[in-house]
C-alpha cells in the first residue's frame, strides 16, 4: 500500500501507537544493500499463527488464516498476513493516516508517535524516523518518491498529491474501489471492517506473489517483492527492478519489507516444543454434575455446563486463547467470566469466589481468570463450565466433545 514518511497514523483525533519492531540490526547478507531485504531474518518453522498477547488478536486469527488458505501461493501465509496488519495499523480497523502537516500542538507526537521504548527498540532513539510506521495503500500512479531515481533526494512533499489510506489493512479509496471484497457477504464492501479489509488484504497479497514469480530476475524474493509491490505500488517495484534500495529515495519500502519479513517470524507458535495459548482443562480436578442433567435446581430443567469438583480458592484458567467479554456478578452464576476464543465459540467460568480477569483481556490457554468458589445459585464450593454459541445464557453446546477437539479428556 502507497504511503510515504511524512504519512501518520490517526483515529479520529486519537493518535494510533505504531508497532514497536525493532529493525537496529542489519537483515542483509552483505554490506551492500542492493541485497534483497530479506537477507538472513530466520524462515519461520511453522506456519500456525500465534494469537493472544504475544500475537495477533483473537478475533483476527481465523479471518488472517482463512485469506492465507484461500491462495494458492505458499509463500503467503497467515503470520504474514498478521505481520503486515501490525505494520500497517497496529491491528486498529479504524487507523487513518493524515498528512503531517496538518497536525498541530503536540510537540511532535504525531510525526513520531513512538514510546521511548519503541524508539530504542527500532535502533533510532533521540531521531525522528526514517518513516511513519502506519503504511498503507494508495494509487501506484500518484506521485511521490517513488518517481525520484535512487540516490536522489524526494521531492518537496507539499507539490505532491498524497491519498489518505484507512482501515486496519490501510487501502487508499481508489486502491479499496478497484480491489475490495465483501468478505463476510453482508451485501457491504466497508474498508473499516475487518470481515472485508483482511479477505481484501489476502486477495492483494495473493496476486501480487503471482505477478513478482513472474519476474526471476528482479532483486528480492517473490514474497519481498509482493510486500513491496503492496506497500508503495507494482510499478514501484518495476522500475527499480526489484526491492528498492536502502540508500535510495524509497528506502522506506526496503524497511518496511525487511520490518514485516522480521516480524512474521515472532507471529507464530514454535514447533516441536510447549507451546504457551494452547488449550487446557479449566482446574485440576474431578468432573463432576454432567452436561444436561435433569433437576430442579436450574431454570430450565436442564443442567448447561459441566460442573469440576474442587474447594473454593482453586485456581481457574482460561481453557485457551480468546478475548475476555464478561468478567465480574452475572446473576445466578455469581461472579463469572466469559472468553471468546477465536473459532467464534464462548467458554464460561461461574460461581467464582474472585475474578481476575478483565473485559478485553487476551488470554492465552493456562492464563488465571480467577479462583472457585460458590458464589450465585451454588450448593457447595465447585466451578461450572460451560461451552456456548453466544456469550449469553442459553447458547450452551456439549462442553465435553468441545473439549475432546482440542485434545482435552475429562
Amino acid at each position: 500500500m502507497r504511503i510515504a514518511r511524512w504519512m501518520v497514523p490517526v483515529i479520529v483525533g486519537v493518535v494510533v501507537t505504531p508497532i514497536s519492531i525493532g529493525v537496529g540490526s542489519v537483515l542483509l547478507g552483505t554490506s551492500d544493500d542492493s541485497e534483497a531485504a530479506g537477507g538472513d531474518v530466520p524462515t519461520p518453522m511453522s506456519t500456525e499463527l500465534k494469537a493472544g498477547d504475544v500475537g495477533v488478536p483473537v478475533m483476527y486469527a481465523k479471518l488472517l488464516r482463512d485469506a492465507a488458505a484461500d491462495c494458492d501461493e505458499k509463500p503467503l501465509t497467515a503470520p504474514v498476513l498478521a505481520a503486515q496488519l501490525k505494520r500497517e495499523s497496529n491491528f486498529n480497523p479504524r487507523a487513518r493516516s493524515v498528512a503531517v502537516d496538518t497536525a498541530t500542538g503536540d510537540e511532535g507526537s504525531l510525526t513520531d508517535p513512538r514510546s521511548a521504548q519503541q524508539r530504542a527498540e527500532d535502533g533510532k532513539t533521540g531521531e525522528q524516523p526514517v518513516e511513519d510506521t502506519l503504511s498503507g495503500g494508495g494509487t501506484p500512479t500518484a506521485p511521490g518518491s517513488s518517481e525520484v531515481p535512487s540516490g536522489e533526494a524526494p521531492p518537496d512533499v507539499a507539490q505532491a498529491a498524497r491519498p489518505v489510506t484507512r482501515g486496519i489493512a490501510q487501502f487508499s479509496d481508489a486502491d479499496w474501489a478497484a480491489e475490495g471484497v465483501d468478505g463476510n457477504n453482508d451485501g457491504v464492501k466497508d474498508v473499516l471492517d475487518p470481515a472485508d479489509a483482511i479477505p481484501s488484504q489476502g486477495r492483494k497479497m495473493c496476486g501480487l506473489l503471482r505477478t513478482a514469480e513472474q519476474h526471476p530476475g528482479y532483486r528480492g524474493t517473490p514474497l519481498e517483492l509482493a510486500l513491496a509491490g503492496y506497500h508503495m505500488g507494482w510499478e514501484t517495484v518495476e522500475r527499480y527492478g526489484g526491492v528498492p534500495r536502502a540508500s535510495g529515495a524509497d528506502g522506506e519500502t526496503y524497511e518496511y519489507v525487511k520490518a514485516v519479513v522480521k516480524s512474521s517470524s515472532q507471529m507464530v507458535v514454535p514447533v516441536g516444543g510447549d507451546v504457551a495459548g494452547g488449550w487446557t482443562l479449566p482446574v485440576e480436578g474431578p468432573a463432576g454434575t454432567p452436561y444436561h442433567q435433569r433437576g430442579s435446581a436450574w431454570s430450565t430443567g436442564l443442567h448447561t455446563g459441566v460442573d469440576f469438583v474442587i474447594p473454593a480458592g482453586t485456581q481457574v484458567k482460561a481453557v485457551g486463547p480468546g478475548e475476555v467479554v464478561t468478567a465480574g456478578a452475572g446473576g445466578d452464576y455469581g461472579n463469572q467470566v466469559v472468553i471468546r476464543h477465536e473459532d467464534g465459540t464462548f467458554s464460561q467460568y461461574a460461581h467464582l469466589s474472585e475474578v481476575k480477569a478483565v473485559v478485553g483481556q487476551s488470554v492465552q490457554g493456562g492464563t488465571l481468570i480467577g479462583w472457585s468458589g460458590d458464589t450465585g445459585n451454588s450448593s457447595g464450593p465447585h466451578l461450572h463450565f460451560e461451552v456456548r454459541t453466544g456469550p449469553g445464557f442459553g447458547s450452551d453446546v456439549p462442553p465435553v466433545p468441545f473439549l475432546r477437539t482440542k485434545g482435552l479428556i475429562l
